[in-house]
């Protein structure tokens, strides 16, 4: 036998069966290779506007927080881009946002087959539990609930701008409400303005359609689903149907969290940001600014000015994120709601876990565990590294200091795109680092998820219990 056959034998365990598990290496791929092209296609010279330049690690920044839907630019999009590069970003946003949604599905899409228990574990890790289906079916799902989400945003949009604004150029208005419901619903908090949505901070209406979109983008694929087909007011539970526990915690923790925000938000910024401003005007921005934390990243105050209590607030907030399935990132909502359960089990004694008449399987347990303790790793390493890379520099000086690098890199692992004023300011290993927590928190999770989703094979060996003291 040749050395080369040796090395190609596939050793078996007689205590732990082999499995055909999905190839998680296409996902991270797929959005380096997305994100380097576009970080070419910006760089065209088509795509600058008249008398800017971009230099090289700008266009990746700019690309890689448009592929994770994040929001983080160091430079103006609506100043230094083109018609052109205005587009190109916004179709970096579309790629990455419903990639992030169907990247579960792309791992077996192409085989064409049903799902198999492997496939079926990954999809319902980012996803949830669908009816078996072809990955075509659901891919195809997918993308029209994503395109008629993205279409209603836009008519409400461009239905309100034309009314506030009678004699402007109808294509112009189009573009408008096309981008930023687009921006919206994928959670990208990118803006075409030069002031961003403060250019539309006036208008209630507007920023609620704004609010809605964020909202429906990271609320998760299963519970846009499950919510349509659920009719809660038939009294027959026959024609009613039935709304998935997944539902049932995103829609309940997204509230609870958006109430939170809200709420914090009005206490510290009473006198402070939203001083001075009538009463329904400080609803509707503290209401926006506690949604926009939910990994959107659009704001109508300067966030660095907000009081320090607010922006720990928004710090969590962030962290946290949207729920599963959806353009959001954070450690997701649904994982909040399963450590808060686990506690509380554990602090009544109880065995089990369990919420409305369901009980939690301990594997969602142990993943929840392991997603949140990974994330807390990843962003402590990432204050850190730029604690070290932007000492001395511009953005350390800035009046939040360490809070507001912290707050960049809280912001740029959950995928929300709130800055503090540090983005424009960071060094060149500060925009690396910004750009890793990027990547790393709209990859990471989702993969992390799907690989400890797959089928369990136990070992035939079992060892003895033993107790340990804890506290």
């Amino acid at each position: 036998m040749t050395p080369r056959a040796f090395v190609n034998i596939k050793w078996l365990s007689a205590f732990q069966p082999q499995r055909s598990d999905p190839d998680l290496r296409s996902v991270p791929l797929g959005f380096m290779a997305l994100i380097v092209l576009g970080a070419a296609s910006l760089m065209l010279p088509a795509a600058r506007a008249s008398g800017h330049s971009l230099s090289w690690i700008d266009a990746f920044f700019l690309s890689t927080s448009a592929v994770c839907v994040t929001g983080l630019t160091t430079v103006n999009v609506a100043l230094h881009m083109s018609g052109l590069g205005q587009a190109i970003v916004l179709v970096l946003i579309q790629l990455g946002g419903l990639g992030i949604v169907t990247a579960s599905l792309a791992l077996v899409m192409l085989s064409g087959e049903r799902l198999s228990l492997a496939h079926e574990g990954a999809v319902a890790a980012t996803i949830g539990r669908l009816q078996r289906s072809r990955p075509v079916e659901l891919f195809r799902y997918s993308c029209l609930v994503v395109a008629l989400c993205e279409a209603a945003g836009a008519t409400s949009l461009y239905t309100r701008l034309q009314a506030l604004n009678p004699s402007a150029d109808p294509l112009v208005l189009i573009w408008q409400a096309v981008f930023h419901s687009v921006s919206g619903f994928c959670n990208a908090g990118i803006s075409i303005f030069p002031e961003g949505l403060q250019h539309w901070r006036g208008d209630a209406i507007l920023l609620g359609v704004v609010d809605l979109l964020v909202i429906a983008g990271g609320i998760g694929l299963l519970s846009l689903l499950n919510l349509r087909y659920y009719y809660f007011w038939k009294r027959d539970p026959r024609r009613r149907g039935r709304m998935a526990l997944q539902t049932k915690l995103a829609a309940l923790i997204s509230l609870l969290l958006i109430v939170a925000g809200t709420a914090a938000t009005l206490v510290f910024e009473w006198n402070h940001t939203l001083a001075g401003q009538p009463l329904a005007e400080k609803l509707t921005w503290a209401t926006f600014h506690s949604t926009m934390t939910r990994t959107a990243g659009f704001n109508v105050v300067e966030v660095g000015k907000m009081h320090p209590v607010t922006l720990v607030v928004s710090m969590a907030l962030m962290f946290i994120g949207g729920s599963p399935g959806s353009m959001a990132g954070g450690i997701k909502t649904v994982t909040l709601a399963v450590l808060f359960l686990t506690a509380r089990a554990a602090l009544l004694r109880q065995e089990t876990v369990q919420v409305f008449h369901r009980s939690i399987n301990p594997r969602i347990i142990g993943i929840a565990i392991m997603i949140t303790m990974l994330a807390v790793a990843a962003v402590a390493t990432g204050i850190g590294a730029l604690m070290l890379s932007e000492l001395g520099a511009a953005s350390s000086t800035t009046p939040t200091g360490w809070l507001g690098l912290a707050f960049e890199a809280v912001s740029a692992f959950g995928t929300v795109g709130l800055t503090t004023g540090v983005t424009d300011l960071l060094t060149a290993g500060g925009k690396l680092i910004v750009m890793t927590l990027m990547f790393t928190g709209r990859v990471g999770p989702l993969v992390l998820a799907v690989y400890l989703a797959r089928p369990v094979h136990p070992w035939h060996i079992r060892h003895p219990e033993e107790d340990i003291s804890i506290g």
